[in-house]
């Protein structure tokens, strides 16, 4: 008996915070012969990315320009242009469900994705809700979170919401330093792209 293969594309933005979780659900779910997996996202976002024999897709996005009434309505254009390319990349790949993984490059495929009739679901794994999934809320099936201390979610959405905690690399939750040396403390600091580089700086 053929078993259903099931056709999911992990949407996520173009920075380290969006990309890692999503190239973590990537290979935990590439374990299973029942999923055919695609990862789409900007330029800045697929070179982070390893393939790993994982397919990716490069999309335009945009982000709101709020600076002046021109170039929010040229930013709007933009935006618009790119829905309208990802509903096109949708119809082609047909996938059975969308995992928006946050960032504003996961926007235009989530959207496409309600357009087109596919499901999507959209994973937050800040204490505040982004704007991007802050938007894409009321079309969303589920919002899958970290913590249950999210902030930013109007009352009428509580009830799409699933805590799954972190999605964090099978290599990291198994490490084991090889070099330990009771007389020395030693700490980690888990920082998001935009508190990396103070952090390298100052500690």
């Amino acid at each position: 008996m053929n078993k259903k293969m099931y056709k999911i594309i992990i949407a996520t933005g173009g920075t380290g915070g969006h990309i890692f979780p999503a190239y973590s659900l990537a290979k935990h779910l590439s374990k299973s012969s029942n999923f055919d997996l695609e990862i789409t996202s900007d330029e800045r976002g697929l070179k982070f990315l390893k393939s790993d024999g994982l397919k990716m897709s490069k999309i335009l996005a945009y982000k709101f320009d709020k600076k002046n009434i021109f170039s929010l309505l040229f930013s709007l254009i933009k935006i618009l242009y790119s829905i309208i390319l990802a509903v096109k990349l949708l119809r082609g790949k047909k996938p059975n469900l969308v995992f928006g993984m946050g960032g504003y490059s996961s926007f235009p495929i989530c959207i496409a994705s309600k357009l087109v009739g596919t499901p999507f679901i959209i994973y937050e794994n800040n204490l505040h809700i982004g704007k991007a999934n802050k938007y894409l809320l009321p079309f969303a099936k589920k919002i899958f979170v970290s913590f249950n201390e999210l902030e930013g979610i109007p009352k009428k959405y509580k009830d799409k919401i699933d805590k799954i905690g972190n999605i964090i690399r099978k290599e990291i939750l198994n490490y084991k330093s090889p070099h330990i040396d009771k007389n020395k403390f030693k700490f980690l600091i888990l920082g998001g792209s935009q508190a990396a580089k103070i952090f390298a700086n100052k500690l």
